[in-house]
């Protein structure tokens, strides 16, 4: 019985739950499989067997290589490999398909290890421990990169509600947007999409089509206490890797990570190739900048998250973190200097009626005219901005800023935006001097405003477009509705919802192969005899046909089959010189001839 039949009768006894988990893990999902004799091919396939054995260790390897390992002692990486459809299981034994054996005797030819070398292997010696003083140089510097990640990637997914990053179609992001989220960050552009890709593993920033949002996620993370904000980036970041990796990690803490980790990993999946390399950058990449890592050493924290968990991570890294504080200095020049970091609470409420100038363990941030207008768009009172700010000066409110908040709050609500019943939208105010003004602004220009009488402006353009460049423009707007009330404009929303997939490609494709019309058993095999028939008739081929006679014997016929049909076979006989019909529920076998004596 070959091992395509054999592996079609096996899989059509599988769960749909174990089917799927096999399509997606051998990245069959998306084929075009008409029934489960093509899922067999597939699955035994010489590119498609490789495929899969780069994914696994040295050690299994070897085992697979060499067969006929006890089922009873067989490792976890064995029985995953056993229901990746690698090996059957025969008499109590694990023993690999003819092709996945033909695959690894193949490997020498590709430059990859031969089944001795999978067996007795020698992998490269570990480096020496680090030394104690090594130990807290790599704690120092570890906590200083899990600060700065922790603040780039707030700043990042902040950055990201505001208005999105285009995503290049060759991967990356644009450097427009990569410039613009660096500035935010205070990191470099090239930085940008290990941040992005940091945030995105822990669920803070969200990809739709060719844009970045952050996520509804990232509010509630930015309220989390600084530590325990690291703690979500780090632990995202070990759930993200694969368990073989983590494993390798956890026998490797006392050792030095970076190229002598790399070298070995390199040697424990040898077949790994490019993309295993680019994972040990990105991982590597990652981890150093999570402060996980440090001067190619695991950290404390690091060590205490691969060996405890994330709280006992956090409880180890925050003693090195910066205090947050809940006080700042109010400056005459408008400014607001954090001495260290903010509260989360303090840092909200104060981002509600400033903007960030610059982020680090002092931050900066400035209060205008146009950051207080959007503060009472967003609800608060005059007095209630005196409070706030009050509450958290160390030295009282400086004249400048206090005359800003009464002159921000008598003018708030002289110049307001809305949408037009018709396109368009329009700024309307009773100051003219003040529509003069932003009618010849020429940072506006773009909007061609147009006067349509004494107190109002027009444009073609939206509501929200006129808002937001008339904010970015410093001038005191609000929106408001037709009836004349205000209301609060979102520039973005923080990430657009998913459309509810009823049907993936993995769940057509299982009811497609169950509703081939092949029953396990029996049906089974008289299905891949008519399977071979049927490719002999479409290639012209010659086959050996063994058919069961009345009498119970057999017979065998040489011939080329032209057809199939009402259950029978036709075919020419070239040695007898005749056509043959022969009834299929008679053929016992079929034998592909490679040529005719």
């Amino acid at each position: 019985m070959s091992d395509t039949l054999a592996l079609a009768g096996r899989l059509q006894t599988e769960s749909d739950d174990a089917l799927i988990t096999l399509l997606t893990a051998r990245h069959l999902s998306k084929r075009d499989l008409r029934d489960f004799f093509d899922l067999a091919d597939a699955l035994l396939s010489p590119d498609s067997v490789h495929e899969a054995l780069t994914h696994l260790d040295r050690h299994t390897l070897g085992q697979i290589a060499t067969g006929a390992v006890d089922t009873t002692t067989a490792t976890p990486a064995l029985r995953a490999a056993f229901s990746l459809m690698l090996l059957v299981e025969e008499d109590g034994r694990f023993e690999p398909y003819d092709s996945v054996r033909s695959v690894l005797l193949a490997w020498p030819d590709r430059g990859l290890p031969s089944i001795d070398e999978l067996v007795s292997g020698v992998a490269p010696a570990s480096a020496a421990p680090p030394s104690q003083a090594a130990g807290a140089k790599t704690d120092e510097i570890a906590a200083e990169r899990a600060f700065e990640t922790t603040v780039a990637v707030t700043e990042l997914a902040t950055a990201l509600q505001t208005a999105p990053a285009r995503e290049l179609a060759k991967g990356g992001l644009a450097v427009p947007d990569a410039k613009r989220l660096a500035a935010a960050t205070g990191l470099a552009p090239e930085a940008m999409n290990s941040i992005l890709r940091v945030s995105t593993i822990a669920g803070l920033t969200h990809r739709e089509g060719a844009s970045w949002f952050g996520s509804a996620a990232a509010g509630e993370w930015m309220l989390q206490p600084l530590a325990r904000r690291w703690g979500t980036l780090a632990s995202a970041w070990l759930d993200a890797l694969p368990p073989q990796i983590v494993d390798v990690l956890r026998s490797r803490l006392d050792s030095v990570w970076g190229e002598p980790l790399a070298e070995y990993l390199r040697w424990l999946y040898p077949a790994g190739g490019d993309e295993l390399a680019e994972q040990i950058d990105e991982f590597t990449i990652d981890a150093e900048r999570l402060g996980i890592a440090g001067l190619g050493l695991a950290s404390a924290a690091g060590a205490a998250l691969l060996q405890d968990g994330e709280e006992e991570a956090t409880a180890a890294l925050s003693p090195l973190l910066p205090a947050e504080v809940s006080t700042v200095y109010l400056q005459h020049d408008l400014t607001v200097v954090a001495p260290g970091p903010l509260l989360p609470e303090i840092d909200r409420t104060l981002r509600a009626m400033a903007h960030v100038e610059s982020r680090s363990i002092a931050s900066t941030y400035r209060i205008s005219s146009g950051s207080i207008a959007r503060a009472l768009a967003a609800g608060y009172t005059a007095a209630g901005i005196r409070s706030f700010l009050q509450s958290i000066s160390s030295s009282g409110i400086p004249q400048p800023l206090d005359y800003l908040i009464s002159e921000s709050s008598a003018r708030y609500g002289l110049l307001r935006a809305g949408s037009l019943d018709d396109l368009g939208s329009y700024v309307r105010s009773d100051d003219g001097q003040l529509l003069h003004t932003i009618a010849v602004d020429q940072s506006l220009s773009s909007l061609g405003l147009v006067f349509s009488g004494d107190s109002r402006l027009t444009s073609r353009f939206s509501l929200e477009t006129v808002y937001w460049l008339l904010v970015d423009a410093r001038y005191p707007v609000i929106a408001e509705a037709g009836s004349g009330e205000p209301f609060t404009l979102t520039r973005f929303p923080s990430a657009p919802a998913r459309a509810e997939v009823t049907t993936r490609p993995v769940d057509e494709l299982i009811n497609r192969l169950r509703g081939s019309g092949v029953r396990p058993g029996t049906d089974t095999a008289e299905a891949w005899l008519v399977r071979q028939l049927d490719v002999a008739v479409k290639a012209k081929s010659t086959v050996l046909v063994t058919v069961k006679v009345p009498n119970g014997s057999e017979m065998s016929f040489l011939v080329v089959p032209t057809s199939l049909g009402s259950g029978r076979l036709r075919a020419t006989d070239p040695k007898a010189g005749v056509e043959r019909t022969l009834p299929l529920a008679s053929i016992t076998q079929v034998q592909v001839v490679s040529s005719v004596a």
